[in-house]
């Protein structure tokens, strides 16, 4: 595919044919994603993957720690507290889910799910709906391949930056050999479900995981939230001081 082709087919895949995705493809993939820069070339990042029983095995614990969290609703603050602890329905990730958005990201962050749920009849008032849709989270949305994505707790901000190009190699690679990807920071609420499955070092905190497979041919996936334009993200040139 021409670059600009795969740019633009890149999308967040919610729902995924159950068809294998080889494992040579896989780490072809891998292989592409590594191409990226990162600072001094240090690649502060680790992965593990998931297929198969291994995943469904992860998908069960993470799925049983959102049913308990979804009991909470309703709850008060010292009520959900001491419910969340005694059912283990906390968040035990290596950060603190992170979704007081400032008031300039919050509308767009709105406006997003508005479109999803929209797309997919779920009114607003339909708690059980979104619920329902949120818990396919914690599936990975049917895909085959699972992939958790850490990076290096001791450099934060440029960890972070690496990460981020690292996963935006692997989507795109992806894209171009017809396959189908969502970043799902979600799964990261509960790392500890993670963690126990793979031997991770110390120093590497999940961020989030990421969901790969062959797109269904399903309408959740033409959702194509609206991107911001070239003028709203520049800043404009400052004025010359009097």
């Amino acid at each position: 595919m021409e670059f600009q082709d795969v740019l633009r087919k890149r999308s967040s895949i919610r729902a995924y044919r159950d068809e294998p995705v080889d494992e040579g493809l896989i780490y072809d993939l891998i292989n592409d994603a590594l191409q990226a820069p990162s600072s001094s070339n240090t690649q502060s990042y680790r992965i593990a993957i998931a297929t198969g029983d291994l995943k469904d095995q992860i998908a069960e614990k993470l799925l049983d720690k959102y049913d308990r969290a979804v009991g909470l609703q309703g709850l008060s603050g010292p009520k959900k507290l001491i419910k969340g602890v005694l059912s283990r329905a906390l968040p035990n990730g290596d950060f603190a889910p992170d979704i007081n958005y400032p008031s300039e990201l919050k509308k767009r962050a709105i406006a997003c799910g508005k479109g999803l749920y929209g797309l997919l009849g779920v009114e607003r008032h339909d708690r059980a709906g979104r619920d329902a849709w949120m818990r396919k989270n914690f599936e990975f949305f049917g895909a085959p391949v699972a992939i958790f994505v850490f990076v290096h707790g001791e450099r934060s901000t440029y960890s972070a930056l690496d990460t981020g190009m690292f996963l935006q190699n692997l989507m795109l690679s992806a894209a171009d050999r017809g396959l189908g990807t969502c970043a799902q920071a979600s799964v990261a609420m509960w790392g500890g479900s993670v963690r126990r499955f793979f031997e991770i070092e110390p120093s590497y905190r999940l961020v989030c995981g990421l969901c790969l497979g062959y797109p269904e041919n399903d309408k959740v996936n033409s959702y194509r939230p609206e991107k911001r334009s070239v003028e709203e993200i520049c800043f404009p040139v400052a004025e010359e001081e009097a």
